[in-house]
């Protein structure tokens, strides 16, 4: 997931650090019960799939 996280930062010009959670204790602690997940300032915004950069982008959009 990391690859279109790093597209959506740059189809928004932005350059913010995330980080990979891939630690089965680290994703039960965020309610994830089915990986791959992302988290936008620690909510679940997807789980359970890989997610469109587009959908990324829009994810990111809406957290400003």
């Amino acid at each position: 997931m990391e690859p279109i996280v790093d597209a959506a930062l740059a189809k928004l010009g932005l350059n913010i650090d995330f980080q990979i959670i891939s630690d089965a204790r680290d994703i039960v602690k965020h309610g994830v019960m089915n990986a791959p997940a992302l988290l936008v300032n620690g909510t679940v915004a997807v789980a359970g799939r890989i997610p469109t950069v587009d959908e990324v982008v829009e994810i990111i959009k809406r957290s400003q």
